[in-house]
C-alpha cells in the first residue's frame, strides 16, 4: 500500500529491520531525527535527502543508497513518488562486532553519504532484501539470526564493492562481475548469470569480459578455484573431497582433469611433489 507519510519503524529486540515504504503522489515528510540508523535504498522514483543545517541537498534515484546515522535530523523530498527499502539498525547491532562498527563508518563517510551502485550490486542487494523480507513475513525458526546476518552481508557489500553510476558503461558493469566471481567463485556460477548480473547477452558478455580479464570466463572461474583448491591441498586435514565440495566443483572428475591441465599431476601426487 502507497503512504502518505513516512512508516512507523519500532525495531525488534534483535536490533534488525527490513522494511520498504511506497510514496503515494501525495507524499509528504517533516524533518526527523531517528533513535536508529538507517539505510536506505532508492527502489524506484527519485528523491532529495535533505540534512538539517547543511545547504542544499543530495539527490538520489533509482539504485542509490543513503546512510543515515541516527540522531541526524533529515527528511527526504520525493522529485517523483519514490519506492524505498529500509534497512534499520540500533547502535547495539552495530557494537556485537568492532568490524561492524567500521563497516558502518566507512559507509557514512561516503560523499554526500550516498552510494551510487553498479547494476551487479544492486541485484545482489535487491536479493538479500527479498529474502529478509520473507523471513519477515512468514517469522521462520532462526528468522532473528538470518535478519542480522543478511544486514551483516549488505553492510559488507556496500562497504566492499565501489560505487558507480546507474549508468556505468557496459565494460564497468562486467567488471564489477569479476570482482564479484573474485569473492564468490565456489557459487554456482554460469555463463548465463554472469551476464544477467551485466545486463547483457551471452556473446557480449563473452566478448567484453576476455578484453577485461584476458581469458574466457570458464579459464577465469575455473582459475580462481583452482588457486583456492592448491591453497586448501596445503593445509592440514583437508580430504580431497572437501576441496572439491569447498571450490564449488560438482563433478568430480572434471576437478581432476583441470587440476592435472593446471598443476601437471593429480592432487595426491601433486602434494607429494610438494610436500
Amino acid at each position: 500500500m502507497k503512504v502518505s507519510r513516512p512508516i512507523t519503524i519500532t525495531l525488534p529486540d534483535y536490533g534488525v529491520l527490513f522494511a520498504e515504504s511506497a510514496h503515494a503522489a501525495d507524499f509528504s515528510m517533516v524533518e526527523r531525527n531517528d533513535p536508529y540508523h538507517k539505510l536506505l535504498y532508492v527502489l524506484t522514483g527519485r528523491v532529495d535527502y535533505v540534512v538539517t543545517r547543511q545547504p542544499g541537498g543530495s539527490e538520489a534515484r533509482a539504485g542509490d543508497v543513503l546512510v543515515v546515522p541516527r540522531g541526524v535530523t533529515h527528511k527526504i523530498v520525493d522529485r517523483e513518488p519514490a519506492t524505498l527499502l529500509l534497512l534499520c539498525l540500533d547502535g547495539e547491532f552495530l557494537g556485537l562486532d568492532p568490524d561492524m562498527g567500521k563497516l558502518w563508518l566507512k559507509l557514512t563517510q561516503a560523499p554526500g553519504r550516498k552510494l551510487r551502485l553498479s547494476r551487479p550490486a544492486r541485484q545482489r542487494l535487491e536479493g538479500m532484501w527479498r529474502r529478509a523480507m520473507v523471513e519477515k513475513e512468514y517469522a521462520r525458526v532462526g528468522g532473528a539470526v538470518t535478519a542480522r546476518a543478511l544486514a551483516a552481508q549488505t553492510l559488507v557489500l556496500l562497504a566492499r564493492l565501489p560505487a558507480e553510476g546507474a549508468e556505468a558503461t557496459a565494460t564497468a558493469r562486467v567488471g564489477a562481475v569479476r570482482r564479484e566471481i573474485d569473492e564468490s567463485f565456489f557459487d554456482q556460477w554460469d555463463l548465463g548469470r554472469a551476464a544477467t548480473r551485466a545486463g547483457l547477452s551471452r556473446r557480449r558478455f563473452t566478448e567484453l569480459f576476455r578484453a577485461e580479464a584476458g581469458s574466457t570466463f570458464w579459464n577465469y572461474l575455473n582459475e580462481r578455484r583452482l588457486e583456492h583448491a592448491a591453497r586448501l591441498l596445503r593445509g592440514e586435514g583437508r580430504s580431497i573431497t572437501g576441496v572439491i565440495f569447498a571450490c564449488g566443483f560438482n563433478d568430480v572428475s572434471n576437478f581432476y582433469r583441470l587440476f592435472r591441465r593446471r598443476f601437471g599431476a593429480a592432487p595426491r601426487a601433486w602434494l607429494t611433489k610438494n610436500d
